[in-house]
């Protein structure tokens, strides 16, 4: 069976417009829409009256409800699979990918210790489609970024995503010049974006968390850098820096839980400074389906996490193991 055009088919169904889906499934609305047609000929039957928005015909909506009971079907097999490795509890949950690599290590080993009967399924994505991912994959619970807030779901603050500015050594040296020491203790407790406007900047994508926030600094502080690349890696955009190719914009907390030995190895080749925290900044928030809610090893999950943020806030990491 081809679950990927029952979550299609519940995507439209939900959005009323096959663009509008098109874009929360990453795919081409032409795709979306050849999908579609295909689950109708499958059908035998019309699924959509073709309206704007788009509404569903009677065996349309006799059908959602049989493709989400299958997809809950499939669900339900997955955990019971998982079962049959010794798990008595099954968690399916989202995270966005570099809070994943910076985050995970520290949680993640420590609440499996305490719930060994447990099974941890993940989801490593972007903040749109994690976000999407709660309604149309049945996941859980979601750690990352989040846009706007549906009403169905419940979200909870973890951490301020503060941002920092990684410039490459060699190009401030050249900037400042004999003023180098001066310039980095003036902008050692908050950098001005605009003295930095003539060098060379390195992009994310305006949808993403980095790029949102790239986007309001820009507009606070009135500056058009040159570009010099953009890519959708927030990683690899920090290792570009790192290799002196550029400005980049990128969250404290992805530098502040790299090992102390990184970081110094890093230093070699970038000097940091800390951005001003503009009311628009994206949150590492955790979120979920309201009508759903959470239970047992899920909430207990989403405890370890807040307990991890609050400490790392309060900078007192030091009980945490990274292993």
């Amino acid at each position: 069976m081809d679950f990927s055009l029952l979550k299609s088919f519940i995507a439209v169904a939900d959005e009323k417009s096959i663009s509008v889906a098109a874009k929360h499934l990453f795919i081409s609305q032409q795709s979306l829409s050849k999908q579609i047609a295909k689950l109708e000929e499958e059908l035998g039957t019309q699924l959509f009256v073709r309206s704007r928005p788009l509404g569903l015909t009677e065996d349309g909506f006799q059908f959602l409800r049989v493709a989400k009971g299958i997809l809950q079907l499939k669900q339900q097999y997955e955990e019971n699979s998982s079962r049959g490795t010794g798990s008595t509890q099954y968690i399916h949950m989202g995270i966005e990918h570099t809070v994943a690599r910076a985050v995970l290590p520290y949680v993640l080993p420590r609440f499996l210790r305490q719930h060994p009967d447990t099974y941890v399924r993940l989801n490593e994505d972007s903040p749109e489609v994690l976000q999407k991912s709660v309604t149309h994959d049945g996941v859980d619970l979601v750690i990352g970024s989040i846009s706007s807030t549906p009403d169905t779901y419940e979200t909870v603050e973890l951490c301020k995503k503060e941002q920092l500015l990684v410039v490459p050594r060699a190009m401030m040296q050249a900037l400042a010049g004999k003023n180098y020491d001066s310039v980095c203790q003036e902008f050692s407790q908050g950098a001005d974006l605009r003295y930095f406007e003539k060098m060379p900047f390195i992009k994310v994508p305006r949808q993403s968390s980095g790029g949102r926030a790239l986007s309001s600094y820009l507009k606070y502080y009135d500056i058009s850098p040159r570009f010099v690349c953009e890519l959708t890696n927030i990683e690899n955009g920090f290792q570009l820096a790192n290799s002196g190719l550029g400005v980049f914009v990128y969250a404290r907390i992805f530098w502040d839980l790299l090992g102390s030995e990184q970081q110094k190895e890093y230093l070699k080749n970038i000097v940091l400074f800390p951005l001003p925290y503009l009311p628009d900044m994206d949150s590492v928030c955790a979120y979920y389906h309201k009508e759903r809610g959470l239970h047992g090893s899920t909430q207990e999950l989403l405890d370890t996490f807040q307990r991890f943020f609050r400490d790392y806030s309060e900078g007192s990491l030091t009980n945490w193991e990274n292993k």
